[in-house]
Parts: C-alpha cells; structure tokens; sequence
C-alpha cells in the first residue's frame, strides 16, 4: 500500500469551501443550477441551496456576476452546492439594514420591512398591490387611506359617517339633503 500524496490533502481542503461568481444559470426539471467562476475556473452545472420544502417554496432569482459559495464535501472541484449572496461592494445590505430590521429589498426599489424594536411594518411597491383572497380581515384602532378609494360593492357601517366634502348617490347630491317627516327624494 503506498503512502497517501500529502499534495492531495491539501487540495481537498481547499476544494471544500470556494468563494467565486455565478457566470450563468439555468433551471432543469425543477431544480435551479449555476456554474460559478472560481479563480478563472468555470465549475460544471451545481445546483443551487435554497429554501423548499412540502410546507413552504422561496424563489429568489439568481444574477451573473453573484458572489456565492460553493461547497463541496469531498473538495472535487467540479461537485458541490451553491451557497447562495455574499454581500460585498457590488451588492452591499439594503438600506436601513440593522439589528431590529429584516428588510427584503428588489432591485426596482420595492421592499418589505419589519421593525421588531419599534413594531412596524412597511410594505412599498413602485406601481400597485394586489391582495386576492376570499375573506380580508383588517383589526386596528385606527386607519388612514391617502387618496381616492373604489368599492365595487356594498359598503356596511356600524357607526357613523362623517365627511368634510359632498356625498352623492346616483340621482344627485345629497349633501344637503334633508327630511324630518320620513319623506323619500322625488
């Protein structure tokens, strides 16, 4: 039996943990891959760590030029998993990034974030939001909408209603409508 190459050792080791920059990615059967540029080095396809499972699936798209890790157990140069955003230079934390605020940020500008000091949650998108869903439940002591609100559809109140501009129907202006004998508008 000969003795094992001490050279050999070495370069499993420092296969194990690559730091390098996605050159292109495809998706196949479902399954997202990356060859990475390690040192002028293009790896084969690898596929890409991400978060999925039967309860939950996230999706974030990769970019060229992506700094990630690729690890490979063995230390074989052409095996291993993506490891996905390093932050750097090129794509620093987002903006107001600190200890009580996880921020989700898109390159358009359109971001979510929580404050868990301060308890607030911001949600900003650059054209509109769409919430779809069978039943909307909104529980809060108060509420302020800025600008002109549609409702397609019936409108209950349970207190009163109160307006510092006109109220119309569809037969006219009922502002300064009035009756104190239960008589209904001609």
């Amino acid at each position: 039996m000969s003795p094992r190459n001490p050279h050999e050792a070495d370069r499993t080791i420092n296969n194990m943990i690559r730091t390098g920059t996605i050159t292109e990615h495809k998706s196949k059967e479902g399954k997202l891959l990356a060859r990475v540029d390690v040192h002028g080095r293009v790896t084969d396809w690898l596929p890409v760590n991400g978060l999925s499972n039967s309860f939950m699936k996230i999706y974030i798209p990769l970019r060229i030029g992506e700094q990630v890790e690729v690890h490979s157990e063995f230390g074989e140069a052409d095996s291993g998993v993506i490891h996905r955003s390093i932050f750097s230079e090129e794509s620093a934390e987002p903006e107001g990034a600190d200890n009580d605020t996880a921020i989700i940020s898109f390159h358009d500008g359109g971001t979510f974030k929580y404050n868990t000091k301060t308890g607030l949650l911001t949600m900003e998108a650059i054209s509109e939001a769409k919430i779809i869903a069978p039943h909307i439940e909104l529980a809060c002591e108060t509420s302020h909408c800025f600008g002109s609100m549609d409702i397609d559809g019936g409108l209950n109140v349970v207190d009163g209603i109160s307006t510092d501009g006109g109220i119309m129907d569809g037969r006219g202006d009922l502002s300064n409508f009035n009756t104190t004998d239960g008589a209904s508008r001609a």
